[in-house]
């Protein structure tokens, strides 16, 4: 191997050590946020098993003074109208986190994707720079080996030339 074949080589092996290390932080950087959007997904679902709670539980306020309370209605019915009010004030405020919520996790798949993107294209730049490496590898050792297979053929003719002598 000359000294061109070498540097280029060399640059070839350090050009390929900065695209793996790019596809590396952006492997990284696309499990973070897979990491962000499962949290967001988490508390996406915890605000909807809340808000369904809240409904149940004022469901079931609304059908018990229905019900059994209906006789004692003058004496509680101040007490079940203070708590439905509370239920519902309650679940106005976790109807508007399971927006926000909702919306974190909207903004939270979309850093994925593009951050999965960028995996993507780190990873095929990392391939490229692989392959051309292997080319690159594969032609200077034929190259090498033309030379030597010259080198040999024109053995014999110095040998017969060394003879003559």
């Amino acid at each position: 191997m000359n000294r061109m074949e070498g540097e280029r080589i060399a640059e070839l092996t350090q050009l390929l050590r900065l695209r793996r290390l790019r596809e590396e932080a952006a492997r990284i950087e696309c499990e973070a946020k897979r990491a962000a959007r499962d949290s967001a997904q988490a508390a996406v679902a915890e605000t909807e098993r809340e808000v369904e709670r809240l409904r149940l539980e004022r469901e079931a306020l609304a059908d018990a003074v229905a019900g059994a309370m209906a006789a004692s209605m003058p004496r509680l019915g101040p007490f079940a109208i203070s708590r439905r009010e509370a239920l519902d004030d309650l679940l106005e405020r976790a109807e508007y986190a399971l927006i926000d919520d909702e919306e974190a996790l909207a903004e939270a798949q979309e850093a994925l994707d593009e951050a999965q993107a960028a995996w993507l294209q780190a990873r095929a730049r990392c391939e490229a720079v692989e392959q051309l490496d292997r080319r690159t590898r594969l032609g200077f050792a034929q190259a090498a080996e033309q030379r030597l297979e010259r080198e040999v053929d024109a053995m014999p003719s110095l040998v017969s030339m060394r003879s003559a002598l």
